[in-house]
């Protein structure tokens, strides 16, 4: 599957946190300002590659994910990795966590992961 630009992981985003929605309802809670036009045809183009479902009810079309977060996350990741560390996901999040600033709750966090607790 082709990688989705930024429009679309915009979408993805908001759908993945409330679905299904309106292209209205999409549109008013879009990052930035998006036309009605750009929206439409980015979620038209979104259904014909297989990211979204979309059904109809009354006039308005609703749209959800078809990729769940969770699966999309994990292709993105490893695309990095391959791109930024040879394809080590565990070298790129030691790289992530020595070059960002992180607060001592995600500090504890990747602690706890560490260990293997939830």
């Amino acid at each position: 599957m082709e990688q989705p630009n930024q429009n679309e992981l915009e979408v993805l985003r908001l759908l993945w946190n409330k679905s299904p929605q309106k292209p209205g309802e999409i549109q008013d809670t879009f990052g930035w300002e998006i036309d009605n036009g750009t929206l439409r045809s980015v979620l038209v183009g979104m259904v014909e590659r297989g990211m979204l479902t979309r059904k109809r009810e009354g006039r308005a079309y609703l749209y959800s994910p078809k990729l769940k977060r969770e699966t999309h996350l994990r292709q993105m990741v490893r695309r990095l990795a391959d791109v930024f560390t040879g394809g080590s996901t565990g070298q790129l999040l030691m790289e992530l966590a020595e070059k960002e600033r992180l607060s001592p709750e995600e500090l504890k966090q990747l602690k706890k992961i560490a260990r293997g607790e939830k």
